[in-house]
């Protein structure tokens, strides 16, 4: 599936949902290099309850962690808030809101 943004297309996985930038935390850069909870929370000087939230997918990463973990491993804050935004936009696509289906579109026209 694709959805347009401007001129960026963001394409979604069909089959399987998006892996949480959490996870790729914890899988591509904590447990590779014995990084524990604690200690990675101490770097990124957060509570370490707030990056079990980002590990376990019940807190997204905010452009502010995105920015601390673009720091602190060298990757891109666009590396970290592109796969938030793809995790988000994966479920939200997939989990409409009632408010949202009754919204109905405006028929505009400039004359």
């Amino acid at each position: 599936m694709n959805v347009r943004a401007n001129t960026t297309t963001i394409r979604l996985p069909e089959n399987r949902p998006p892996v949480h930038p959490g996870e790729i935390l914890l899988e591509e850069f904590m447990a590779p290099y014995n990084i524990t909870q604690q200690e990675m929370a101490v770097h990124l000087k957060m509570s370490r309850k707030h990056l079990m939230d980002i590990i376990h997918a019940r807190k997204p990463v905010s452009l502010e962690i995105a920015q601390r973990l673009a720091k602190l491993f060298r990757t891109s804050v666009d590396f970290w808030i592109q796969g938030q935004i793809v995790y988000d936009l994966w479920h939200a696509v997939r989990n409409t809101s009632k408010e949202l289906k009754s919204i109905k579109p405006l028929k505009l026209s400039l004359n």
